[in-house]
């Protein structure tokens, strides 16, 4: 596996976490819309790190 795919992962893990690391997320959900807008990044998050996972696991297989 080259370094550059590893650095490339890291850095799509790293913004996937700086996308759901919010102002309300870190101080605790306050209203409805806060909620439903947590709901949303965290699905996002949840997406990108299933894709991610699948591109390491599909890479460790070759």
């Amino acid at each position: 596996m080259e370094k550059d795919q590893l650095s490339l992962w890291h850095e799509q893990l790293i913004a996937i976490i700086k996308d759901v690391n919010t102002p309300h997320t870190l101080g605790g959900i306050t209203n409805e819309a806060n909620r439903a807008h947590d709901a949303r990044l965290a699905r996002r998050a949840l997406d990108q790190l299933i894709i991610l996972s699948e591109e390491i696991n599909a890479q460790r297989e070759e």
